[in-house]
């Protein structure tokens, strides 16, 4: 009876009798943060159902108001249809669904054609829930049931241009790899553990017949996954043979510990850069830490600035000692948090409402207070909540761009005092606009789209002529496909993709601190794209691991930068040395090692140093994963590397002291401004 509803029980990821229930006219998914189990249809038992199968017209509801002034999660949440039948009515809210305010409402949709529908946090990209409508017709050859995926599907680009948005075979290279980032993202027990030293890294898909293109039947949809992306051994840590300078500390997002519990995780990861092992947990029990995701830190290195990403917090810590000094509630989903460089001011973006808090900083102790929250609206002409997420700070003080991933631009903004400013210029970027990258110079900025593939290059806040051509402040000068070569039935078969790899769905897009490369880790390919800022052209691409996410410079010991890359998905902390020689070219980029940012990884290893892991609270459950952000210390970026203390300038060469010549250096000699050119 194809018109029962089958619920997939994401831990054992297997469909069989057992599973069947009577049809029912309507599935409810809860919105939570619990990681994996974001959009849940049994939020009270022992494993998560993120994905449902039903008969066609079943309504399917979204929970995140119990209706008692109480709410399913902390955290505001959108629920946006990001995958759906190519033939599903666009224009019907009643079977698509988009919203364009953060919320912690109640939602349904009915759904009528037959296929695979998936949704979205677009504040939490990372949130999904799947309903296959499954038509009952479709069957094996030997007549038994088979899973209708659809003929074709369409990818959420941007939701006002409908052209722009992606329509491809379901039977195809880009269906397959959507497939497989659905069970992975959903079910924990498919991350890549690199505890797991020497066992295959094979994800379990459901072993069922899936329709997809023309009517074909994949016969076993988890042998066609691992058939074509998994396999290869989990390797033994590789070390850095060069030192850092510092630590580096990294939100490991979605690990559990006992007094929080799944619906606050989150820890903060501590790195020894000489170690390179995990040397302290930070899971703030007391305070309910949930989901911290970025992290900055005072001028003096003495305290270190966490937001927490599903709540209303930001956290003000001790650096050396770890242990907590203040919190303070600021607004909902606070993302990053960045210092103004003149003032010490301390700035953090509200990703589920509309502007940027600014916090005066005490200091005597270090400590923080609220001066205003600053809208990221062009007042003259405003126009939808912009969500921004990873805003950046010019390296003087006095501009601060922000990705508004709700409305699809950026701001640039101009600080003229102490607690004044104005809106210099408001441009369109591309779909959700999430992370923000400025030159050292401020004389440029990178915006990375996510549902756009791609990375803005935008004018800074001085009229200026690029390649030839003038451009206005903040205006946009190109964008950067990041799936260059990508075919989406073939995918990189015709060899024209950088490095036979892609990027996509493209998170942090920072500059180093010399102003030569932007680095981004992309969630899409599992990779990490390097792009040359002399020519803005995609010069390689290195894998990464699952959600690929975060990245930062910190400096290396004797000169030049590591980049420090995290993934949502992964518990290891990459080191990159993009460039070994420090030459300006990244043809030798490599992977010079990594760290395991579990803390169990210390059990044979007696002789390091900081073999022990303090913690504040027991971790119990996934691990070393969630990596987001990533902040090495001390901080090396120019405008901020010139403010550390002796003792840490004292580690660092000279060129990485004033990694651009001076620090109020504001021309374009770094760069070429003729025609462009063109890499491999």
């Amino acid at each position: 009876m194809k018109y029962m509803r089958v619920v997939l029980l994401m831990a054992g990821l297997m469909i069989g009798a057992k599973d069947l229930a009577l049809a029912a006219e309507e599935v409810q998914f809860y919105v939570t943060d619990v990681p994996g189990r974001w959009f849940d249809t049994t939020p009270t038992g022992a494993t998560g159902n993120s994905l449902a199968i039903v008969a066609p017209g079943t309504t399917i509801k979204f929970k995140q108001n119990n209706g008692n002034g109480t709410f399913v999660a902390e955290a505001r949440h959108t629920v946006t249809s990001l995958l759906w039948p190519s033939t599903a009515p666009t224009d019907d809210p009643n079977q698509l669904i988009d919203q364009t305010t953060a919320n912690q409402d109640n939602h349904s949709v009915t759904l009528s054609t037959p296929g695979l529908y998936v949704f979205v946090c677009k504040l939490h990209p990372y949130m999904l829930g799947g309903v296959i409508v499954d038509n009952p017709t479709t069957t094996t050859v030997d007549g038994k049931p088979a899973y209708d995926i659809g003929n074709q599907l369409t990818l959420l680009v941007k939701r006002e241009v409908t052209d722009l948005n992606l329509t491809f075979d379901s039977n195809s290279n880009l269906g397959l790899r959507l497939l497989r980032a659905f069970f992975i993202v959903t079910n924990p027990s498919n991350w890549k553990d690199y505890t797991k030293v020497g066992i295959p890294y094979k994800p379990v898909y459901p072993a069922v017949p899936v329709v997809v293109t023309g009517g074909a039947v994949v016969p076993d949809l988890n042998a066609a996954l691992q058939a074509t992306f998994d396999g290869l051994d989990i390797p033994k840590q590789q070390k850095p043979h060069t030192k850092a300078v510092g630590d580096v500390w990294v939100d490991t997002q979605f690990e559990l510990s006992a007094g929080k519990g799944p619906s606050f995780p989150g820890t903060i990861s501590v790195v020894s850069g000489q170690s390179w092992n995990v040397k302290r947990k930070i899971a703030l029990p007391d305070q309910k830490m949930n989901n911290g995701h970025n992290m900055w830190t005072s001028h003096d290195q003495k305290q270190i600035y966490q937001t927490e990403w599903h709540g209303k917090s930001l956290f003000v810590l001790d650096r050396v000692t770890g242990t907590f000094l203040q919190e303070l509630e600021i607004g909902n989903d606070p993302a990053h948090v960045m210092t103004r460089v003149d003032t010490q001011q301390v700035h953090v973006g509200l990703n589920g409402e509309d502007g940027v808090v600014e916090l005066n900083r005490d200091p005597a102790t270090g400590l923080l207070s609220y001066n205003r929250t600053i809208s990221m609206q062009d007042l003259s002409h405003p126009t939808k909540q912009t969500q921004p997420h990873a805003h950046w700070m010019g390296f003087d003080g006095k501009h601060m761009v922000t990705p508004n991933s709700n409305s699809a631009d950026s701001t640039l903004y101009e600080f003229t005092g102490h607690d004044t400013g104005k809106v210099l210029s408001k441009h369109e970027t591309g779909a959700v606009s999430i992370a923000a990258g400025m030159m050292p110079n401020s004389s440029k900025y990178y915006i990375s789209n996510y549902l756009g593939h791609s990375i803005s290059v935008m004018n800074g806040p001085k009229a200026r002529s690029w390649y030839g051509t003038s451009y206005e402040p903040g205006e946009k000068i190109k964008d950067i496909s990041l799936i260059q070569g990508y075919d989406p039935v073939t995918g990189c078969a015709s060899g024209e993709c950088v490095d036979g790899l892609i990027g996509g769905l493209p998170v942090q897009v920072p500059v180093s601190p010399d102003g030569k490369f932007v680095i981004t880790g992309n969630t899409l390919g599992g990779t990490i794209t390097i792009v040359d800022t002399a020519t803005d052209t995609l010069m390689r691409i290195i894998p990464c691991d699952p959600g690929c996410h975060g990245v930062n410079f910190g400096a290396k010991k004797g000169g030049g930068y590591y980049a420090y890359v995290t993934s949502k998905f992964a518990n290891r902390m990459i080191v990159l040395d993009y460039d070994p020689n420090n030459d300006g070219n990244v043809d030798d980029a490599v992977i010079a090692g990594w760290a395991v940012l579990a803390n169990a990884q210390h059990d044979n290893e007696h002789h390091d140093n900081d073999r022990h892991v303090s913690q504040d609270d027991t971790i119990t459950g996934n691990r070393g994963m969630g990596g987001q952000g990533v902040l090495p210390v001390p901080n090396v970026y120019n405008g901020w590397v010139q403010e550390l203390p002796i003792a840490y300038k004292a580690q660092l060469t000279k060129e990485q002291r004033n990694p651009i010549g001076r620090r109020h250096h504001d021309d374009n000699d770094h760069h070429h401004h003729g025609d462009e050119h063109h890499g491999r």
